[in-house]
């Protein structure tokens, strides 16, 4: 009988416990008006935003998409490689398109007019070069020159060292040119074709609005990224030996605007190097340098928030995300590289924050992605082409990719429509999305697939007939 009597006390102990933990959470809405969950094991409150309710997509002629691969062995993976010139990527299939094919023994110099042939020879003597040709560039008024550079020199670099020299104009190597269109394959950048960008850009490319791109250091300089950065901050005050490469990879795939395309080419970002050098040689950030960087950015006006990075739930960078929710600021997150039973991500599981996971060229998930209940939507993001520091390229893996692509979308619907709110933007994405995986909503995917034509015109349409939406649609 006290067997008995022991277990009907703890059943109703946990009973009780059940009832008064959804008395304590029930009816606090997040950003999206969805009442928060209690955790299933441990009665906690919530880690994460809560997956929207489903959502009827506007209805859409969508070209069919390749058939879904499943799952990749995390050790087949695509990883991050390095792409750094044409000379050391002479085999690689994207190293025509980004740089050409060229010959490697000449350069072709533009002087200016008036240097005649004597003084293209004392420059060419000076940098080891051989004048071997010269022609009046009548066109251009100035003297056009083919110089043999010395064996096992590299093009670009010779070119880049006598551009210097006030008597020349302009120096380059020595292209060639097909007959047809074989030099740019269009799968360089596949992500452009599997989100709309074509057609998005018809209508919008990101003019003048403003992100905030919270990561390492960017590297202003890249040939694609000139004019894109319009201020810097250093929250550690680390000075020249600051790290670069995520940032700048980050920067690439939102604001490209040479060889490479961003999804928004016309956006303006505000740089706030959070991500110091730590002991283990990556970057790293510490609570008060996110919230320093988030602090200055939010005072320069950006409305857009790129948070390409994860770690634990942390309470003080929560308050800071609900003073960024509360004041409407947009921000988007990577869901987490750390496989399908990690927990949630942070700042990715804050209520107000776009959580995003990362898809490969046949729309299949990206191996490490983190799952659950916060992811919001899904964006390419394994083995894509962006920028390096240096004037470098690189493929690069991850949620932390996928994360800046729905950044450069987002910009493209807000100079479209400035007057789109977080709730509307979050909303207009969700309908907008092309679904994967399960029907539905899931824990893998979010909504589905962004789609930046759809989620532009969905303003648009919004727009036409004078309605509104509000974060509880």
């Amino acid at each position: 009988m006290k067997i008995y009597s022991l277990i009907a006390v703890l059943a109703g102990l946990i009973l009780l416990t059940g009832e008064s933990t959804v008395a304590q959470y029930a009816g606090q809405p997040n950003s999206y008006n969805r009442p928060s969950p209690v955790h299933p094991r441990t009665n906690a409150p919530p880690r994460a935003n809560v997956r929207p309710p489903h959502i009827d997509r506007a209805a859409r002629p969508v070209k069919p998409r390749a058939g879904r691969l499943a799952l990749v062995p995390p050790r087949t993976l695509p990883r991050a490689r390095p792409v750094l010139s044409p000379e050391q990527l002479a085999d690689h299939p994207y190293a025509r398109f980004l740089f050409g094919s060229h010959r490697t023994d000449t350069l072709c110099v533009l002087m200016v007019a008036g240097t005649g042939l004597a003084g293209a020879e004392d420059l060419a003597s000076i940098y080891g070069l051989t004048v071997e040709a010269a022609v009046p560039a009548d066109l251009m008024e100035q003297e056009l020159y083919r110089m043999r550079i010395p064996a096992g020199s590299q093009a670009h670099q010779v070119a880049a060292t006598i551009s210097l020299d006030p008597a020349v104009v302009a120096a380059g190597p020595n292209y060639l040119y097909d007959s047809s269109q074989s030099a740019a394959s269009g799968n360089v950048q596949f992500s452009l074709d599997r989100m709309n960008i074509d057609q998005a850009h018809r209508i919008a490319t990101g003019n003048n609005v403003i992100v905030a791109v919270i990561d390492t250091g960017i590297d202003s300089s890249h040939p694609e990224l000139q004019g894109v950065v319009v201020e810097s901050f250093d929250a550690f005050d680390a000075g020249p030996d600051a790290p670069l490469g995520h940032g700048t990879a980050m920067a690439g795939v939102i604001a490209s605007n040479r060889q490479l395309r961003g999804i928004a080419p016309s956006a303006r970002i505000l740089s706030a190097l959070a991500f110091g050098a730590s002991k283990t040689g990556g970057p790293q950030a510490t609570t008060f340098a996110i919230i320093r960087s988030m602090d200055w950015a939010y005072r320069r006006g950006a409305r857009i928030f790129n948070l390409s990075f994860s770690g634990p739930h942390d309470k003080m960078l929560v308050r800071a995300l609900d003073a960024l929710g509360n004041n409407d600021v947009i921000m988007v997150a990577a869901a987490g590289n750390a496989g399908p039973d990690a927990l949630p991500a942070w700042p990715a599981a804050h209520r107000n924050v776009i959580a995003v996971t990362a898809t490969d060229q046949n729309d299949g998930l990206y191996a490490f992605a983190n799952r659950g209940s916060y992811v919001f939507i899904a964006a390419p993001g394994v083995d894509i082409l962006t920028t390096a520091p240096d004037g470098r390229y690189e493929l690069v893996s991850g949620t932390s990719i996928a994360a800046a692509h729905v950044t450069g979308v987002i910009a493209l619907m807000l100079e479209r429509h400035p007057e789109l709110n977080a709730a509307m933007v979050a909303q207009l994405l969700l309908k907008s999305s092309v679904d994967l995986g399960p029907a539905g909503i899931d824990a893998q995917f979010g909504a589905g697939l962004v789609d930046a034509f759809s989620a532009v015109r969905s303003g648009d349409l919004l727009a036409d007939v004078g309605g509104g939406l509000t974060a509880s649609e």
